[in-house]
This record gives structure tokens, sequence and C-alpha cells, in this order.
């Protein structure tokens, strides 16, 4: 049984990481946006939220699976998931570095490079730029069953640990 939940800010990198973490141990990795919203081309932001009803079904039925990945800001609602998980790994990278990608991702949007679950805009780069105030640090303090990773080299050497399978007697 392996249950992640990937928490940081916009930007810390938590979708790239849950990806390959989930490519690696061959489990699925739920991307939390994509259970609080479902994509609606007819809206202004791209997508349109779930009823709470619909979300708390959804994520229940995650959180009943043996193996998982999810990954989140750490919004409020889902902050029980903390303890019925095996490991959280967080992601607490350098505010610059946060503001870089989220910059970055913003030109890629709009230049068609990468994909998005919302229309990207300039409103939405305020907001993302706002949200990196938002740091899960104080939620996730005190548990025991946390990793902090705090730069690129730090999840790259995580990454390689989990490759040489060093990851279940280390981490869990």
């Amino acid at each position: 049984m392996m249950k992640i939940y990937i928490v940081g800010t916009v930007g810390s990198g938590k979708s790239t990481l849950s990806n390959r973490l989930s490519e690696l141990l061959e489990i699925p990795v739920y991307h939390l946006d994509d259970i609080v919203h479902v994509k609606n081309e007819k809206s202004t932001l791209g997508n349109t939220k779930r009823t709470d009803r619909d979300i708390d079904r959804i994520f229940k039925d995650i959180l009943s699976q043996e193996n998982f990945i999810i990954e989140d800001t750490l919004r409020i609602r889902f902050t029980d998931a903390l303890h019925q998980v095996d490991k959280v790994v967080f992601l607490d990278l350098p505010l610059n570095v946060l503001k870089y990608r989220v910059l970055k991702r913003f030109v890629k949007q709009k230049l068609g490079i990468e994909k998005s679950s919302y229309k990207p805009s300039l409103q939405f780069l305020r907001q993302m730029l706002i949200w990196l105030r938002d740091s899960p640090r104080g939620k996730v303090e005190g548990l025991s069953n946390v990793l902090v990773l705090k730069n690129s080299k730090e999840i790259r050497c995580f990454i390689q640990e989990v490759e040489n399978e060093k990851f279940l007697g280390k981490y869990l």
C-alpha cells in the first residue's frame, strides 16, 4: 500500500513530480485541480467548479484506494488527507524560483506551447502570483510523515532514490 500526498504552492513542481512518481511506482496520480474543476470551454476561465457534493464524493473514492498519489496546493477541504496518507512530500521552493516558474508557465500557455486547464489571462497570472504567498508550510509542520524538498537538486535526488528503489525503506 502506498498513499502519497504532494503539496506546494503554484509553480513548485507538484504536477511534474507526481506524474514522474506515478510513472516510476506504477500507481495512479490525481491532480486535485481536476477534482475541483471540470473543463468548460464556454466558461471565461476555461473550467467550471464541481458541486461540493461531487468533489467530496470523488475525493473519498480516491482516498479509499490502496495506492495513489494526489497533488494540490493543500486546500483546506483536503487537509484531512494529510493523516490518511503514508507520506506527504512538501515542495518548499524559494519565492524567486516560484515567481520565475509561474511567469514562464504563463508565457508558454499564451504561446500554446503548454496545455492549461484554465484560460491564461493577465488577471489569472496576477492571481497566481498572489497565491504564491499561501504556502502550505503551516499545515504540514509537525507531521511525522512529511518529507520537505527545498530545491530542484533535492527533488532530483529524491526521484533518483525512487528510481534506485531506496524509496520504500527510507521514506515510507
